[in-house]
């Protein structure tokens, strides 16, 4: 009886699974093509890309995935348009979610 019953949850648990990873991969293709697409990256850009990564639980364990979410990180790290703030809260985001090899935002102060 007790069998069952795990072996249920862990078909339910799987059931689940499947789907949400394969939204959350999707995700992550759409966001980082819409990113691609822009000539410049603006903090309305990074806001909604930060927006949408939260609703990533996990990102799909591959090498394609985490690169693609390497590659987003870049279009909003070197963009000047994107404030301090806006690319620390990203990589907070993503250094959440596992992603390595993202350089830590830096705030530059201007000589006055």
């Amino acid at each position: 009886m007790m069998e069952a019953v795990v072996g249920g949850l862990f078909g339910l648990l799987f059931a689940l699974f499947i789907p949400m990873q394969i939204v959350f991969a999707i995700k992550i293709k759409l966001s980082l093509s819409k990113l691609r697409r822009l000539d410049q990256i603006t903090e309305d850009d990074a806001l909604h890309f930060h927006k949408s990564m939260k609703t990533v639980l996990w990102v799909p364990y591959t090498t394609k995935y985490f690169n693609r979410m390497r590659e987003a990180y870049k279009y909003i790290y070197d963009s000047p348009l994107v404030s301090f703030e806006t690319k620390k809260n990203v990589h907070k985001s993503l250094k959440f979610r596992l992603v390595q090899g993202i350089p830590v935002p830096k705030q530059y102060h201007s000589a006055s």
